[in-house]
């Protein structure tokens, strides 16, 4: 119990810092890093991520996925069995490793997008950490601003849109962002949408449009708990876009 108060009061000041920073902005991520460098074996993602579980578990509250929710991502890269992957907000780079480590096509790619400079930095030496730079690509800035490099990098694997798409980032722009995607051509019919927080947070207009679009996104929504925070309810929402 003692340490679930402390959990949730690392929570509390991650949030703080967040509102300020756009991350903890206490040193948490540093200290994460070197947790995972000290203690994960390199060039094993498995090793990696439970590392990354073992440092948040320990009373330093992170905004992973987590080990619920993760679950329910691996089953659905599993089911998917996706070639390209777009990630929006990539943090320290756990959920990167998580989907690239399940990624069996030789020519696999996951393209991740992250606004803050100082923490792309952290989450591409956790990706290389864990063996996975080959198959991960860090981009900065929003998706509004790196359609043509995206476009570009689908094209030296010959794609053009994205299997699977793990959106997590600024709640505000899942609706956006995906509207965008669609847009661009950058999903196509059997894509796979993957939204975290949409219980808590939450992002009121992504899930009102999916409720009243069903045709375009038939969707699985999962229960689940916020990240390393058992007693605080989260709901996942899986969505298969189908072109109409």
């Amino acid at each position: 119990m003692w340490k679930g108060v402390v959990t949730f009061l690392s929570f509390g000041k991650f949030m703080g810092g967040f509102f300020f920073h756009g991350w903890g902005g206490d040193g948490r991520e540093e200290q994460l890093l070197e947790y995972v460098l000290e203690n994960a074996e390199r060039g094993n993602p498995q090793s990696v991520i439970q590392a990354v579980d073992e440092f948040a578990r320990s009373g330093t509250w992170f905004m992973n996925v987590g080990e619920e929710k993760g679950r329910i991502l691996d089953s659905s890269i599993a089911k998917k069995n996706p070639q390209l992957v777009l990630e929006l907000g990539t943090y320290c780079g756990y959920s990167a490793v998580r989907m690239a480590a399940n990624l069996k096509h030789p020519d696999s790619k996951l393209i991740s997008l992250e606004l803050t400079p100082h923490i792309a930095d952290i989450a591409r030496r956790i990706i290389d950490h864990a063996g996975l730079s080959s198959k991960v690509e860090v981009l900065l800035a929003p998706l509004s601003r790196q359609i043509d490099t995206i476009k570009s990098t689908l094209a030296k694997t010959n794609g053009q849109c994205f299997d699977f798409v793990f959106v997590d980032h600024d709640k505000d722009l899942y609706l956006p962002d995906y509207l965008l995607l669609k847009e661009k051509g950058l999903i196509d019919e059997g894509s796979v949408i993957f939204a975290d927080n949409m219980g808590f947070p939450g992002s009121p207009k992504f899930w009102s449009y999916i409720q009243s679009h069903p045709q375009e996104l038939e969707t699985e929504v999962h229960k689940s708990a916020v990240e390393y925070i058992s007693w605080i309810r989260d709901t996942v929402t899986v969505s298969t876009f189908h072109k109409l």
